[in-house]
């Protein structure tokens, strides 16, 4: 039994393949900058494990909101809406979320330090 037979691939893709296989390294390489999607493409078993973490989540996210879905009025991140948000250039977004995750804001430098005697044990929560 062929791979093709295992895993039901379409015809076209069976003479893709075999175009692909035919191509030099380089012309490989020019392919992969050409299309961008083809390093993230993934064997059956990542897009398996993917899908079931984004149905973990996706459960997750509805038991968290009580089973409502967010709107896009719904507030998201330091007082803007999910809307506001995906209006902002990609640029903004990013140096949002390095604002938000930045070490001096959420190192280990800004703990707060206490006395403690010796011995002391942190209460289990």
């Amino acid at each position: 039994m062929t791979i093709s037979m295992e895993m039901r691939v379409p015809p076209y893709v069976q003479r893709l393949s075999q175009v692909l296989r035919r191509l030099t390294p380089v012309e490989l390489n020019q392919l992969v900058r050409l299309t961008p999607e083809l390093p993230r493409a993934s064997s059956a078993e990542t897009l398996e494990a993917e899908q079931e973490a984004i149905a973990y989540y996706r459960r997750a996210a509805m038991d968290l909101t009580g089973g409502k879905l967010p709107s896009l009025q719904d507030e998201f991140l330091e007082g803007l809406t999910y809307q506001a948000y995906f209006a902002l250039p990609e640029a903004s977004q990013d140096a949002l979320w390095e604002r938000i995750f930045a070490e001096e804001k959420t190192g280990p430098y800004d703990l707060e330090e206490h006395d403690a005697r010796s011995g002391a044990r942190v209460a289990a929560r």
